[in-house]
């Protein structure tokens, strides 16, 4: 079993680094110039995010924590948007450290965001994953996501 607990200080400084980095990296797997960003870029756009930091009104930054051991096996970082005065959540980012992949703890993480929503009274979630993440892309069909759109680009 898997449960989510909020970030310390500390926690949240080393995911911005991590978090960024891996931004930076997605973008350039995309394959796309316009995609590109540097690690300062990312951080800024976290930054401008969380303007307030773990006490941004709205977001949730929480460690995902395996019950039994008390082990670390990622980070999931999610927030309520408001558009057509529709409240919903907005899944930001979902890490699961490289030595627990392939265990289902991302699929149990997306479980846990549900419920979270759910409770909150959200009427949805929705997140944005890069085409070129296919892995990410199937775990979210598995857990009944569907595309609500598809950004298309050709460089020239």
């Amino acid at each position: 079993r898997l449960k989510m607990i909020p970030m310390t200080s500390s926690d949240f400084e080393h995911f911005v680094d991590t978090s960024s980095a891996d931004y930076v990296e997605q973008c350039r797997l995309s394959g796309l110039p316009s995609l590109a960003t540097s690690q300062l870029q990312a951080r800024g756009n976290v930054q401008a995010l969380l303007p307030l930091g773990l006490a941004t009104p709205g977001h949730y930054l929480m460690l995902l924590q395996e019950e039994d051991s008390g082990a670390s096996v990622g980070e999931i970082w999610f927030g309520e948007v408001t558009e057509d005065g529709l409240t919903s959540a907005f899944l930001y980012d979902l890490t699961i450290d490289a030595a627990y992949r392939r265990r289902g703890f991302a699929g149990a993480a997306l479980e846990l965001l549900l419920e979270e929503a759910r409770l909150r009274g959200l009427g949805s979630v929705s997140l944005n994953v890069f085409a070129h993440n296919t892995a990410a892309q199937a775990l979210y069909r598995k857990a009944g996501f569907a595309a609500s759109e598809i950004t298309m680009v050709r460089e020239l």
